[in-house]
């Protein structure tokens, strides 16, 4: 496969420690696939993706060097996360769909890669995602939901049922992890707790009670650690959960490569989380996690796993949760299997080896 160029479409160049993870794990398989592969991605960052992926990249409002890149390619790839969905905005949804038509129309085979579909609120949106999704070559989604409202709206393409990819990384040493951890001054031999925020709607509602929670963490021999998986959005959003005894807590500041946070999510023993890959780093590495569900995208992610959200983020219970962190951190309570995550590992192999036989045929 000399020679054989592949765009890749997502929301890449924002910050966005789980986008860049995916962009990360996708550019991975592909390079152990195709050795000699040529990768163009379409980013907010053109630069910075270029510098930190070893790939060309192109900015992703410039009409006319995406229309040229997809001319000269052999493959499209749409990159996995909720890219089709119009709960935010139905803006970016005609964004992402708009790519894949021009792949379409430029004749070049078309994958989407461990998609998660929707959700979907406007007719015309499910009717034109339809019709568009029918013409790509194959399309991999994260979760059986996914492939669910894929056959609802009469999609014809082949539709399989993998993982996000993200899954297909590595576990990795946690000597980095380690390191980042001194440097923001926690002390080896007491837990360590990660957390993980994002701003949501109706944030007015639940920030108190996650302050109760947090304040709760606070008197306790713990150490508590926000982890930013958005830069700066996260930090602050956690700066004002915990306004109360800020000094109490400790910041990661500043953007970490997917391998990074793996080390440092793998250095916690427990992580509380919103956001969904540090869901994923937390069980690739194997550290016990509580997820709390703002979108479907986590309810379907801890259902594969066999677990749970202990609540929608709309219904914050401070009590229940320091409860369960409690638990979790005494050892009371055993967090269960990791068979579902290996399990998981195998399925985003899978998506691979599809896009293999799509580049076959």
């Amino acid at each position: 496969m000399a020679g054989y160029k592949v765009v890749i479409s997502g929301y890449y160049g924002f910050s966005n420690a789980g986008d860049e993870a995916m962009l990360y794990a996708i550019l991975r398989a592909l390079r152990e696939v195709f050795p000699d592969v040529e990768t163009t991605v379409i980013s907010g960052k053109p630069e910075e993706t270029a510098r930190r992926f070893h790939t060309k990249a192109i900015p992703r409002f410039g009409g006319l060097s995406i229309g040229r890149s997809l001319l000269s390619c052999d493959l499209l790839i749409s990159g996995g996360g909720s890219l089709l969905q119009d709960v935010t905005s139905s803006r970016s949804l005609l964004y992402y769909l708009s790519i894949i038509l021009a792949g379409i129309l430029c004749r070049k085979r078309v994958f989407l890669y461990g998609q998660g579909i929707g959700p979907l609120r406007r007719k015309w949106v499910c009717s034109l995602l339809g019709h568009v999704l029918s013409h790509v070559d194959a399309i991999t989604v994260r979760d059986e939901k996914s492939r669910k409202l894929l056959e609802s709206l009469g999609v014809r393409a082949p539709v399989y049922t993998t993982a996000d990819s993200v899954f297909s990384l590595p576990r990795v040493p946690l000597d980095r992890g380690q390191e980042i951890l001194r440097q923001a001054g926690i002390s080896v031999g007491k837990k360590v707790i990660g957390i993980s925020v994002r701003n949501w709607l109706d944030a007015d509602r639940w920030a108190e009670p996650f302050g109760d929670y947090l304040d709760r963490l606070a008197e306790e021999d713990w150490t508590v650690l926000f982890i930013p998986m958005q830069w700066p959005e996260d930090q602050q959003m956690a700066e004002r959960l915990c306004r109360r005894k800020p000094e109490h807590f400790r910041f990661l500041e500043g953007t970490f490569s997917a391998p990074e946070l793996m080390s440092i999510i793998g250095s916690l023993d427990l992580l509380v989380g919103m956001r969904l890959h540090a869901l994923i780093f937390a069980a690739l590495m194997h550290v016990p996690f509580i997820g709390i569900s703002y979108d479907p995208k986590i309810d379907n992610f801890l259902r594969a796993v066999g677990q749970e959200a202990i609540f929608p983020i709309s219904a914050f219970d401070a009590e229940k949760l320091y409860n369960k962190t409690e638990a979790l951190l005494s050892g009371r309570t055993s967090f269960g299997s990791w068979e579902a995550v290996e399990a998981l590992r195998k399925k985003a192999e899978e998506t691979v080896q599809i896009l293999q036989d799509v580049v076959k045929h």
